[in-house]
């Protein structure tokens, strides 16, 4: 692995071998300002065996992150390998939309629509013309989604029949909070900025009481960046009775390398297209 020289923090975890064909991998990247991350899965093992992230520093503008991430390609030798397929997530700003929604004429060719069919929704979002380019060139017919997505697709098959929950996925300066009720229906997904526990729970409360989520019943699961010893944790701890952490989902398996891996930590890329 080659990553000597780039001027950004990178931590990797497992290996990709000599005897793993090209063909027989997937490559997963979650992509914003503050960080580029990616895992790789072996398709014919069904099995997440690689894990790379490079902590991104003054990193002000999409162009930035664009020239940085071809900087990282370019002395990456996992990056390069020629991938079975490839999803990109995007980290941005977002608008869900209902499937009866009639979209107006678009302001930019760069504004997507995802569709969510398990939910009935749409989830929009804007892809700047000159990244989308740049992943376009570095990256063989790579599937642009929004990070999201995986949440949207995947959290429905964590809830129990007659049970509602609130699942909040923490990334460094915001979170995103997805409620569904008791019939398994999303009341919401937003995204909240934030600085302390305190602008973090402010925002989680105020979320809950507009949904009328009673607290002493309702499970709040956590995702992302967040462990027991976090101040986040704490603040949790004080305002809802029952707190977990979410699990690996079922149709996702992570090699050995992974045992001291935090199962809910990057949840929202290595579930990416599953």
């Amino acid at each position: 692995m080659s990553s000597a020289q780039i001027k950004n923090a990178f931590v990797s975890i497992g290996e990709v071998n000599a005897t793993l064909l090209p063909g027989s991998l997937e490559l997963k990247v979650g992509i914003s300002t503050q960080y580029i991350r990616y895992f790789v899965q072996s398709i014919s093992h069904n099995q997440i065996i690689f894990f790379g992230e490079y902590t991104l520093h003054h990193v002000n503008s999409l162009i930035e992150l664009g020239q940085r991430l071809e900087k990282i390609v370019e002395k990456d030798d996992i990056l390069q390998i020629p991938f079975a397929k490839t999803y990109i997530g995007i980290d941005a700003p977002y608008t869900l939309l209902p499937d009866s929604f009639t979209f107006p004429a678009r302001e930019s060719a760069n504004d997507v629509s995802q569709h969510i069919a398990r939910l009935g929704l749409n989830l929009t979002y804007h892809v700047d013309g000159t990244l989308a380019s740049k992943l376009a060139m570095l990256f063989s017919n790579p599937v642009l989604v929004h990070i999201n997505s995986s949440l949207l697709n995947s959290l429905p098959d964590f809830l129990e029949k007659g049970q509602q929950k609130v699942f909040v996925y923490i990334e460094q300066n915001h979170f995103d909070v997805l409620a569904f009720t008791e019939t398994g229906q999303l009341q919401i997904m937003n995204r909240y900025e934030f600085k302390t526990q305190n602008d973090f729970i402010y925002f989680l409360l105020l979320c809950c009481d507009q949904l009328n989520i009673d607290r002493e019943k309702t499970e709040l699961v956590l995702s992302g960046e967040v462990d027991i010893e976090s101040k986040i944790y704490d603040v949790c701890y004080r305002y809802f009775r029952f707190i977990s952490f979410i699990r690996t989902p079922d149709n996702v398996h992570l090699s050995r390398a992974f045992d001291i891996f935090p199962k809910h930590l990057h949840f929202n890329l290595y579930n990416l297209g599953a």
